[in-house]
């Protein structure tokens, strides 16, 4: 099963530390309910905060995890 969840999470990076909310996909498969779920297609809300960062390089903490991605032309771009 696929649904959308949201997450509190900060970017970091070119010298900035910014709260933001970021949006993904949960999956879980419905024939084991011990397995744990997958997160994918992580995607940065916009706010106030996150569209005055400048371009350049960035991780964001979400989900105990570290992802990083680079900021051009106001767009997150994921790397994997």
């Amino acid at each position: 099963m696929k649904e959308t969840v949201v997450f509190h999470g900060t970017v970091v990076g070119e010298g900035h530390r910014v709260d933001c909310k970021v949006r993904a996909t949960k999956t879980t498969i419905d024939l084991d309910p011990d397995a744990p779920p997958e997160f994918s297609d992580y995607q940065i809300m916009d706010s106030a905060a996150t569209v005055r960062l400048p371009d350049g390089d960035y991780q964001v903490l979400v989900n105990a995890e570290k992802l990083r991605c680079k900021l051009n032309r106001g767009r997150f771009l994921w790397r994997l």
